[in-house]
């Protein structure tokens, strides 16, 4: 069931949600890569003043979409999306180099085209990472959408780094899954089961859709991190990170610091999947609150905030628009 919110509103789901998701890909720095964490290294760490950690560039791409959706009235352009990925994009990152996102983005900001550069990656097939499903999280944050069109958006800006169509869906997942967050009746028990299948129906491949059937079985079994991350994986690909992080919400929906550390004892891509839950639980829960040491610094704190105030200021009329209008102006 969705429910209806008024501007203010909008603003503190809109914020909460990319806050919740900063602070989380930050918490999850220092496990990013690891096989599963003991759990006695994640209280440790939680526990101890972190050493600064730097933003994921799949965290700050969340930002950059909305702040461009915002700029846009909640429509895409995609050359100008495109720009603005490449100039967000960390040159000294070497370790990011031979990523597919870095190679479309590093082409783009030498003055090629991205609708040129994005499907020879991977010999052709386009990336299927998962980097264009955190940025996918914004979509869903625009006044008035639902699900169908928030996902049709999160697919749309994935294209411009990610052609491949798992790498879509996996947009289109998050996407469908934040729009759904955000508009849940404040202190109602979760419905979980309705709520993936509302994020299922979005998908367009079987791979994704029997993905998620494997999700429903994992809640409910109530299964344990260990099990989740042995069964789905949660590696650099759409296909696994995002169920991964559908299932750390759906274990724990209303219980954020659950779900965070749901994500993080996962181990593997743990920014990633922790980014997307923080999203997710953060549209829901928008009160909820990171202890400070893991929260970004003042700089980016007011960009958080700041592209959250123009999201929810963003026009009623993209309500009125289905899934299919919304074309980008630079194709």
């Amino acid at each position: 069931m969705t429910y209806p919110l008024d501007q203010q509103q909008q603003l503190r789901r809109a914020h909460g949600c990319l806050l919740v998701a900063a602070c989380a890909d930050l918490i999850a720095a220092p496990f990013n890569g690891r096989i599963v964490p003991d759990p006695a290294q994640v209280e440790v760490i939680l526990r101890t003043s972190p050493r600064p950690q730097r933003p994921s560039p799949a965290a700050l791409q969340m930002t950059v979409l909305a702040e461009h959706l915002a700029a846009h009235g909640g429509r895409i352009s995609d050359d100008g999306l495109a720009s603005e990925l490449a100039k967000e994009w960390p040159s000294d990152r070497p370790d990011l180099a031979g990523s597919g996102t870095a190679r479309v983005l590093v082409a783009v900001a030498s003055g090629a085209r991205w609708w040129q550069a994005a499907p020879k990656v991977h010999h052709g097939d386009g990336s299927f990472g998962s980097v264009a499903a955190v940025r996918a999280c914004a979509a869903g944050l625009v006044p008035g959408v639902g699900a169908a069109a928030a996902a049709a958006l999160g697919r749309r800006s994935a294209g411009i780094t990610h052609t491949h169509l798992l790498a879509r869906d996996g947009a289109a997942a998050a996407a469908a899954a934040v729009a759904l967050a955000v508009r849940s009746q404040p202190g109602a028990p979760a419905d979980k089961y309705r709520f993936l299948s509302a994020v299922a129906a979005q998908m367009r491949t079987a791979e994704f859709r029997s993905a998620l059937r494997t999700v429903q079985t994992l809640v409910r079994h109530r299964s344990a991190p260990a099990e989740t991350a042995a069964t789905l994986g949660a590696d650099r690909t759409a296909l696994r990170s995002v169920p991964a992080a559908l299932t750390a919400f759906l274990r724990h929906p209303d219980e954020p610091t659950a779900a965070i550390r749901y994500a993080l004892m996962m181990g593997g891509q743990t920014q990633t999947v922790a980014a997307i839950v923080g999203a997710i639980i953060g549209a829901r829960h928008p009160e909820h609150t990171v202890a400070m040491p893991w929260r970004p610094d003042v700089v980016r704190l007011l960009r958080l905030r700041a592209a959250a105030a123009g999201l929810s200021s963003t026009t009623a009329r993209g309500s009125r628009r289905s899934a299919g209008d919304h074309t980008g102006e630079g194709s």
